[in-house]
């Protein structure tokens, strides 16, 4: 799954939080995160070492989203 697919997977909603919208793995170098559909994020909240609703938002960022 590339960095834009990834993206494409979650919405970001206006709270900032950022809720999937299908399931979704991250790749880090701790490992693979699984994340189910319907699984919601918070900014400052790390998840096996990861803060995935700011790397999402770096990632959209990134693709101008």
């Amino acid at each position: 799954m590339d960095s834009l697919d990834l993206l494409r997977r979650f919405e970001r909603q206006p709270d900032g939080t950022w809720t999937c919208l299908e399931d979704a793995a991250i790749v880090t170098p701790a490992g693979t995160l699984a994340i189910p559909a319907g699984t919601t994020y918070v900014y400052g909240e790390r998840h096996e070492n990861l803060d995935v609703a700011e790397y999402l938002e770096q990632l959209g960022a990134q693709f101008g989203s």
